[in-house]
């Protein structure tokens, strides 16, 4: 089942998954399928701080249909991956609300949240098909189909 995004984040076999929800992930293996395996573990490496975590919701209307959350550890390596559970998995309702509730879910159950994507689905099939993410990204800001939160430096800079 998670075969192909261990791989594509280049994490460690033995570092392994921890509270994978079924469903998500086979919504995240279906929209990652046809991105390019290292796109995912630079992404991690550019906007990830080191010995915190990254949350990435995808919506399908009011309800979370995928979540990605990637810790790394001290030296910026990705050290686990899980998907957002709970009752925070289930809870529907504005984006922008919910994604606050998942960095502060992320927050107190894998520590430091240094960055927080939260958009679409139709929005994240163009970001991932997009040759420049960045427009791809403030297109989705514009049409209210995007909430970051926080925002990393390196991520602000490539959105200025």
């Amino acid at each position: 089942m998670a075969d192909s995004i261990v791989y594509a984040l280049a994490l460690d076999p033995s570092a392994g998954l921890r509270n994978v929800d079924p469903a998500q992930w086979a919504n995240l293996e279906e929209l990652l399928r046809d991105t390019a395996p290292n796109d995912l573990a630079a992404a991690v490496r550019t906007f990830v701080s080191a010995g915190s975590s990254a949350v990435v919701g995808i919506f399908d209307g009011n309800l979370l249909w995928a979540s990605l959350v990637v810790s790394v550890d001290n030296s910026g390596a990705p050290a686990s991956v899980s998907t957002i559970d709970g009752p925070m998995a289930l809870s529907g309702g504005e984006m922008a609300k919910a994604a606050g509730e998942a960095v502060r879910w992320v927050q107190a159950h894998q520590g430091p949240c240094s960055l927080g994507l939260f958009v679409d689905k139709v929005h994240a099939e163009a970001l991932l098909r997009a040759s420049d993410k960045a427009a791809a990204l403030r297109t989705a800001s514009a049409a209210g189909g995007l909430v970051l939160s926080p925002v990393p430096p390196a991520l602000a800079v490539a959105l200025a």
